[in-house]
């Protein structure tokens, strides 16, 4: 509880700022579903998820960069969200659905409950689903839906992606008991998105691995760790992939996540030995290869 009152200051002090440019940045997560909790302190975070336009966000940077070390760890500006857990939104649309809040002398937004439900699935999706707070904002957010919440809404926009809400909401429900409010759509769960689940809960939040950009310097075993470490589970893969729930085996969705992701690497290292000069491989002239 005391944690909570800090952080509503620390808000208020970092909006304020954004304020003072004329900004006023959408809140997400964090203090958002804290606030849908029985009382303060039951629902912990660690910093404030905001996004703005794109064209605000040079100014935004700007005045990130003048806070404080601990004002700009506090706040993290997520441009990536939409790409992320919302792709089949736009903000101009989702600003002109939220609603003014205030926080002391604070002045931000906070996205409609239809958007942000969709958001706050999808991103546990994206990440594994490894945390168990995060399916219990689920079940705090159906138990205080508030009257007039249009599912079309929520449901809008790619159906497997929808799907995945959909079974989230449900395993809430199956999990957590969550007191659903009448209209609630629900599905049988799949029992490979169930298991998925409760085995990342069992492993939790893990340790970085070791970059791949420093396989030919790790040996043979920790190399082959750091690419275990990698290997895509099932809820993002099916995630980035846009996949059905049902239909298509998990493992080859993995395959094929995993060779997503590696042609991504492949081309990032390829742009940056572009853009320092280097061979593609990454050796270092003639005379590096012979060394």
């Amino acid at each position: 509880m005391l944690q909570a009152a800090v952080h509503a200051n620390s808000l208020e002090h970092v909006i304020t700022h954004f304020n003072a440019v004329g900004l006023e940045p959408l809140v997400f997560k964090g203090w958002s579903l804290a606030r849908l909790y029985a009382r303060p302190g039951l629902r912990p975070y660690g910093d404030v998820d905001v996004l703005v336009d794109v064209s605000e966000e040079p100014a935004a940077r700007a005045l990130l960069a003048t806070l404080s070390a601990e004002s700009r760890a506090f706040v993290d500006l997520d441009m990536r969200v939409l790409r992320r857990f919302l792709p089949d939104r736009q903000f101009p649309e989702l600003r002109e659905r939220s609603s003014a809040e205030m926080v002391g002398s604070a002045r931000f937004r906070v996205l409609a409950p239809e958007d942000h439900l969709r958001l706050v699935c999808l991103h546990q999706l994206d990440h594994g689903g490894w945390r168990p707070l995060w399916l219990c904002d689920v079940a705090a957010f159906l138990e205080s839906l508030p009257e007039g919440f249009r599912w079309e809404l929520c449901l809008a926009g790619n159906p497997h992606l929808s799907d995945a809400v959909v079974a989230l909401i449900s395993l809430a429900a199956e999990l957590l008991d969550a007191r659903l409010p009448p209209g609630t759509p629900l599905m049988s769960v799949p029992g490979w998105f169930r298991r998925a689940t409760l085995r990342a809960w069992a492993g939790g939040l893990q340790a970085p691995p070791d970059s791949l950009l420093e396989l030919h310097r790790l040996g043979w075993r920790r190399a082959a760790a750091a690419v275990r470490a990698r290997w895509p589970d099932p809820l993002t893969s099916t995630l980035h992939l846009r996949a059905p729930l049902r239909g298509v085996p998990r493992p080859v969705l993995q395959v094929a996540e995993a060779a997503r992701r590696g042609a991504h690497f492949l081309r990032r290292v390829w742009r940056e030995n572009r853009a320092r000069g280097e061979p593609i491989d990454g050796a270092h002239g003639k005379e590096g290869r012979t060394e």
